[in-house]
């Protein structure tokens, strides 16, 4: 019960940081907002092996994380845009497979999802451990088998 009242309070506080201006309405309405999020949310289930995802040391390892995907992110852009406007179409579209490394449901759902956030490639499927990728080029599968992100979310679940 604690953690819900932590957790609505930053909901709250966050919701009147983006408003405009705080009034009655505003503040009625962040509550009421807060207030569905905690009913559609409050039967979601953290897996035994997930409950310490987020510790103290962690969050800077977390930090670089986002910074190397927002690069990724902007460097597959370019390269996406490079292809989409040459004249010639140079695409060689491949699905493969990888198995990671990663212990953690949290942290596979977090690689699977970075990769389909970075242009060009795609997680069609995540069994188990076992990503089912789609790259646009085949060099793209290089770049999520010799991934980064991979090895700093190794590092956080250490």
């Amino acid at each position: 019960m604690r953690q819900t009242m932590i957790v609505s309070i930053l909901i709250v506080g966050f919701w009147m940081t983006l408003s405009e201006r705080i009034t009655f309405e505003s503040v009625a309405f962040g509550l009421a907002v807060n207030f569905i999020i905690y009913l559609l949310c409050k039967e979601f289930k953290i897996p035994a092996d997930d409950k310490k995802v987020l510790n103290i040391s962690s969050v800077s390892k977390y930090l670089v994380y986002l910074c190397l995907l927002i690069r990724e992110i902007i460097t597959s852009n370019i390269q996406v845009a490079k292809i989409v406007l040459s004249p010639r179409i140079t695409i060689s579209p491949t699905i493969f497979t990888y198995e990671t490394k990663l212990k953690s449901q949290f942290h596979r759902a977090v690689l699977a999802n970075s990769i389909t956030l970075t242009p060009g490639t795609l997680t069609m499927e995540l069994q188990n451990n076992v990503l089912t990728i789609h790259c646009l080029r085949e060099e793209y599968a290089e770049g999520v088998i010799n991934s980064k992100l991979e090895k700093i979310l190794l590092e956080i679940e250490e």
